[in-house]
């Protein structure tokens, strides 16, 4: 069976009935950008792939990234893109933390500043998680 029930704060998990340790702790930020438009929105997301290049992946891989997902809230009456980054370690963030604001706030900051959005962020490390 694939399930897996994972609880971090414990540091065990468990698999159909067997615990076993996990001592695994895993870095998350997550942000959430609001826009003031739908079309400003989709303008946006037609240009994600532009922005997050398999070079930009590749170079924050090797720093620490092990996933990036973004997704369009639909459950909310505004134009919202969330954005879940997970790392490897604390050291992975913070060294990925410095290729993206050197991207963002460098390489990329004309081509971006034709974007208009209000970002939160919210920084965390994994209690518990349930994996399929």
């Amino acid at each position: 069976c694939a399930n897996t029930l994972i609880c971090r704060h414990c540091a065990m998990s468990a698999r159909c009935g067997d615990m076993k340790k996990n001592d695994e702790v895993t870095f998350l930020n997550t942000l959430i950008m609001d826009f003031i438009t739908e079309p400003e929105l989709e303008l946006f997301l037609k240009s994600i792939h532009d922005v997050w290049t398999d070079d930009l992946y590749k170079r924050l891989s090797k720093a620490g990234l092990i996933r990036h997902v973004v997704s369009k809230v639909w459950n909310k009456d505004f134009y919202r893109v969330s954005m879940v980054f997970e790392y490897d370690s604390k050291e992975g963030y913070e060294s990925c933390q410095g290729i993206i604001a050197k991207e963002f706030n460098e390489v990329r900051k004309e081509e971006l500043s034709k974007f208009v959005f209000k970002v939160q962020t919210n920084r965390g490390v994994v209690l518990s998680e349930f994996i399929r």
